[in-house]
């Protein structure tokens, strides 16, 4: 399963400088804005509705050296509804992002006893609170469909690799610029050079790339792009999220999250998993008041 790991920061690593002004300050700017954000998006829930299309093909096993009739193989298609409380939890002590989804309905029916379980998980005091709020991620994770194990599938996970403590990481070239919903952007490809690595699946590294598009002017996060392989399973994910102003929190956050997974066995192509989620009506989380359920 994929699943991330504890960070483990290595310390600051040596950046070799090819361009060192405007990388530096194209990187310096994103970590201003990245953060704050750590802080003052802590505790924010928003509403998540997510949708999720597999195709699915039945293949052999063991597969066979050369199959020339590949279209001929049996498939299989299923389509996913899901709407969510997603909590937005930056944990101090980790200096990670901690997000949590909270499944309330399931293609229009309502998930037995979930209006309460974050808050229950979130609790009242902060011991054990991480182990709780874990949990409720990875039991959340059962409603994905396909047979990718995944419980990273959230808009957050990429502004990690922009905390200036994090940068020293991976290596950041500049890409161009871009214009994006009106907004002027730099865009920069990344690349993740130290381990352990950030994501893990079953204690083994997984080197983590993509892009990000840093708005010119004040260095806030408008897209990124996430991308991850694994050449064992003949597996690879991209995940690009898209950023807008929100008036009520003066800050971008995630609207939408558009996600591919493709899984392969000989070069065969044996399952395809689509998703796009949207995030909206984001506010506070209080314990004391009872989560409605999206419409």
């Amino acid at each position: 399963s994929i699943a991330v790991a504890s960070l483990v920061l290595l310390g600051r690593l040596p950046l070799e400088i090819a361009d060192p002004l405007p990388r530096e300050r194209v990187l310096a700017r994103a970590g201003e804005v990245v953060r704050p954000f750590q802080h003052d998006f802590a505790s924010v829930v928003s509403d998540e509705d997510y949708r999720q299309n597999v195709t699915s093909r039945q293949y052999p096993t063991p597969p066979p050296a050369y199959c020339d009739d590949i279209d001929r193989l049996p498939s299989t298609s299923q389509r996913r509804r899901t709407q969510s409380e997603m909590l937005f939890q930056w944990v101090p002590e980790e200096k990670a992002w901690l997000t949590v989804r909270n499944v309330l309905s399931v293609d229009g029916q309502p998930v037995p006893d979930s209006q309460d379980r974050l808050s229950e998980a979130f609790g009242t005091t902060a011991v054990n609170r991480g182990t709780r709020l874990r949990l409720l991620r990875d039991t959340s994770a059962r409603f994905n469909l396909g047979t990718i194990y995944r419980n990273i599938n959230y808009p957050t996970l990429a502004l990690h690799y922009l905390d200036p403590a994090m940068q020293p990481r991976f290596a950041f070239t500049l890409a161009g610029r871009e214009r994006i919903s009106g907004v002027e952007t730099v865009k920069v490809t990344f690349e993740e050079r130290a381990r352990p690595t950030f994501i893990q699946e079953d204690g083994a590294d997984r080197f983590s790339s993509g892009m990000l598009w840093v708005a010119e002017a004040d260095g806030a996060i408008v897209r990124t792009r996430l991308e991850l392989q694994i050449p064992q399973r003949e597996t690879r994910m991209a995940a690009e999220v898209d950023y807008h102003r929100d008036n009520k929190f003066d800050m971008w956050v995630p609207t939408r999250m558009s996600e591919t997974y493709r899984h392969s066995r000989s070069s065969v192509l044996l399952e395809s998993i689509d998703c796009v989620a949207t995030y909206s009506h984001f506010r506070r989380f209080e314990t004391s008041g009872r989560v409605i359920l999206p419409k």
